[in-house]
């Protein structure tokens, strides 16, 4: 809706399976040639990528990072009723590629999926990503947002046209 797309984000693995296996070979240490893998996306937002943001901030020098900021008891709600509650472990949630890398981004982020259910760690581990994200990247190039704010002050960060459409909601709970 911003002009960036298209974009990548988890549920991008699931129409890209091959790209999935790309990202979960990478937790497990196996190199990516993210300019080549990602030469058709404009931009990334939300997991896996949200984990690879400073690798990403330096192949695209010219490009922003947004943080989008919410209240931590907000956006445990919304792991746990979202993304959480349709990945445990065992459940089938499609290619192989998309469980294997599921599995590490709950291992690697969160100390495992069974981890998220101690609601004061996993916010905790939240608030941390956010303040990691502010110390170190560059302020010229990051963009703190809340969704709540609306569409002007990202528009006016991205320097670009506010659209005619509401901010999109795609993910919520209920969804």
């Amino acid at each position: 809706m911003l002009g960036f797309g298209p974009c990548v984000q988890m549920q991008t693995m699931w129409e890209q399976p091959d790209l999935a296996e790309i990202w979960a070979a990478t937790y497990r240490g196996s190199p990516a040639n993210w300019q080549e893998v990602l030469s058709d996306i404009g931009a990334s937002v939300d997991w896996p990528g949200a984990c690879e943001w400073q690798r990403f901030a330096e192949l695209w020098p010219g490009a922003k990072v947004l943080l989008t900021v919410r209240d931590g008891d907000s956006w445990y709600d919304s792991v746990l009723g979202s993304i959480h509650a349709w990945t445990a472990p065992g459940m089938d949630v499609g290619p192989p590629a998309v469980t294997s890398l599921l599995d590490r981004v709950w291992d690697e982020h969160f100390g495992g999926w069974q981890q998220v259910f101690d609601r004061a760690r996993t916010i905790e581990r939240y608030e941390q990503h956010v303040a990691e994200v502010r110390l170190a990247c560059e302020p010229s190039r990051l963009i703190e947002w809340r969704v709540a704010d609306g569409w002007p002050p990202l528009c006016e960060a991205l320097d670009v046209d506010i659209p005619d459409e509401p901010v999109p909601h795609l993910n919520s709970r209920t969804e």
